[in-house]
């Protein structure tokens, strides 16, 4: 059985955007943390520069170049004279990894932002599937059936699932041919995260399926575009349902997210 991780899920190394480095970089994750988690409430007017300084141990400068990076990812607001100001929920950049990653474990956020997540996944991944039985080279069917092969859910080691499971995911991305849809990829690992922060680490679903990955794998690999995106669309009806279930709670979490 999947034992539920203390740690967050590192994603893999893809093309985008990261955190600045150094004392800048532990300024944006510690504030991140705290205006994900409603230590700053949205509307909320932040500590001033100094007193962030001081909290943090870090220089003004640094703590101006964690609000831009913040700014930039929708949280928080500056101007003269209201100072930074959190944002409403609806503004941030929920699809951002570093925003999803700020939320701890049991964030019911984190509810919300899966039911959401899994109608787009519905919506996009059983097309991408169909594409990629269609043009798929030889050496990504190969990674897209390696990658389904090495989802492992009866062990504990969520974060080598979560790394095969991005691989397999993305691969069929590139497989479409799709230059937009390539453009995505970072989009639907992240999507996949909270799925993975959500329902794996705190097992509030049922476990990944492996053999519905190798079911579109295989689909995949003998060209059967139809096949492809039911089997797709099959392996996601698990997300829909938990999604579905949760639903009578997210009317309650959105009334709060002003």
């Amino acid at each position: 059985m999947l034992i539920a991780q203390t740690r967050t899920l590192q994603l893999p190394v893809m093309p985008g955007d990261a955190l600045p480095n150094g004392a800048a970089k532990r300024a944006v994750d510690i504030l991140g943390r705290r205006i994900a988690n409603d230590a700053y409430l949205p509307g909320q007017t932040m500590p001033t520069e100094p007193e962030l300084a001081e909290s943090l141990e870090v220089s003004r400068a640094t703590v101006r170049d964690a609000i831009k990076v913040l700014s930039g990812k929708g949280l928080v607001r500056t101007a003269r004279r209201y100072g930074t100001r959190v944002r409403a929920v609806e503004e941030w950049n929920l699809l951002d990894a570093d925003v999803v990653s700020w939320h701890e474990h049991g964030h019911p956020r984190l509810a919300v932002m899966f039911a959401e997540t899994t109608e787009l996944r519905i919506i996009l991944e059983p097309a991408a599937a169909a594409l990629a039985a269609e043009r798929a080279t030889a050496d990504q069917i190969d990674t897209i059936l390696e990658a389904a092969l090495a989802l492992h859910p009866e062990q504990d080691d969520v974060q080598a699932m979560f790394a095969a499971d991005c691989r397999f995911h993305a691969t069929i991305l590139d497989a479409t041919g799709n230059g937009m849809l390539r453009q995505m990829r970072q989009l639907f690992v992240t999507m996949l995260r909270i799925s993975y922060e959500f329902s794996v680490l705190e097992r509030v679903t049922e476990p990944v399926s492996k053999e519905g990955h190798i079911r579109v794998a295989q689909a995949i690999k003998s060209r059967n575009g139809a096949l492809a995106h039911a089997e797709m669309a099959k392996m996601l009806e698990l997300n829909r349902r938990d999604a579905i279930r949760i639903g009578p709670a997210l009317q309650n979490i959105h009334s709060h997210q002003t």
